[in-house]
């Protein structure tokens, strides 16, 4: 069985704000439990117990669900369970309430029952907390929300573990296809060069893909790239070494073979999607096969510039249906070039 929840992952700066907020609850406090800093989220709904096989249904139930991005605020900070569940609190915002009612009544249609409690909308700082604090306000934080996920919780060597296995969302701005730049393959260069000293001694290579790595090709200004590893049995190891250069875990969203991480500081670098992949990863091999495929071939890469481009123009800022409108031809030069995964 995995148990399972859908969530709202903050970004880096909402996240160092509840950070500060809960060191400054665990120093009033005797004593608690408090929840690990790279596990603070805001529950949507929460699934249970479920067998692995029932995946692939509720990810259907969530390709139903369609909102745009809105704006979440942390306004005070609370307690549930007399006292003892200390929690950072959000302002009722309407989006954010349909939002979580239609995922828990698609959930419900297809037999996962919600748990019958009224939403209120908190991010849970701690369990079993014994101070004399009391609740406080704090100056209105937060972000704009454009992606809800899948999680994954388990324990990892005694340490629980929230990790994505799907996500979807819209971004915040419309997607922009750019004329190529040399650049980019320039800007790949400078991020494999910052992080090879790190962590160089336990990987295979660093591989440029997607259509920033293709002379020529349009495409988004965002550097896509594998980092290679032999067998996932030196994730773990890895996992640490970017965690020192925060970099954060971010799960497979729901993509076997391609763990993603995104850093939680800011760099010099442009724009840029890293994931770590075992060799013998499916979805590595056919990232390799097909950009080899475009620079191979000028004809296909201008066929697939101008279905992106238009694609660009047609889906606005919804992410997931320019994947999904690309995914027949990526799938279609693949077979042509023999790729059986």
């Amino acid at each position: 069985m995995i148990r399972l929840f859908v969530a709202i992952n903050f970004n880096s700066d909402t996240r160092l704000r509840l950070i500060s907020i809960q060191n400054e609850l665990r120093n009033r406090s005797q004593r608690g439990n408090f929840t690990l800093p790279e596990n603070l989220h805001l529950t949507l709904a929460f699934i249970g117990d479920v067998s692995p096989r029932k995946i692939d249904k509720i990810k259907a139930i969530l390709e139903t669900v369609t909102f745009e991005p809105f704006d979440v605020l942390i306004e005070r900070i609370g307690t549930f369970s007399r006292g003892t569940l200390w929690w950072a609190g959000l302002r009722k915002d309407e989006q954010l309430m349909l939002l979580q009612r239609e995922i828990e009544h698609k959930l419900a249609l297809c037999g996962f029952e919600p748990d019958g409690r009224e939403y209120s909308p908190h991010v849970t700082l701690g369990r079993e907390v014994v101070t004399a604090a009391a609740p406080w306000k704090v100056e209105p934080f937060g972000e704009i929300v454009s992606h809800i996920d899948l999680m994954k919780s388990e324990r990892i060597g005694g340490k629980l573990t929230y990790t994505s296995i799907y996500r979807r969302g819209k971004w915040k701005s419309p997607i922009v296809v750019a004329p190529y730049s040399p650049a980019w393959a320039l800007e790949f260069e400078r991020i494999m060069t910052y992080l090879m000293p790190h962590i160089g001694d336990l990987i295979v290579d660093i591989h440029h893909i997607g259509s920033t790595s293709v002379p020529g090709l349009s495409a988004k200004p965002i550097i896509d790239f594998d980092i290679e590893i032999a067998t996932m049995s030196v994730f773990p190891a890895i996992k640490e070494r970017l965690g020192k250069l925060n970099f954060r875990h971010e799960g497979d969203y729901g993509i076997t073979g391609r763990e993603a991480f995104k850093r939680e500081v800011l760099d010099e670098f442009m724009s840029y999607h890293m994931y770590v992949c075992p060799s013998d990863s499916a979805e590595f091999r056919r990232h390799l096969r097909f950009r080899d495929a475009l620079r191979a071939d000028a004809r296909i890469a201008a066929e697939y510039a101008a279905l992106k481009t238009a694609l660009a123009e047609k889906c606005g800022n919804d992410i997931d249906a320019y994947i999904a409108g690309k995914a027949g031809f990526i799938n279609n030069i693949l077979e042509r070039k023999g790729d059986n995964g």
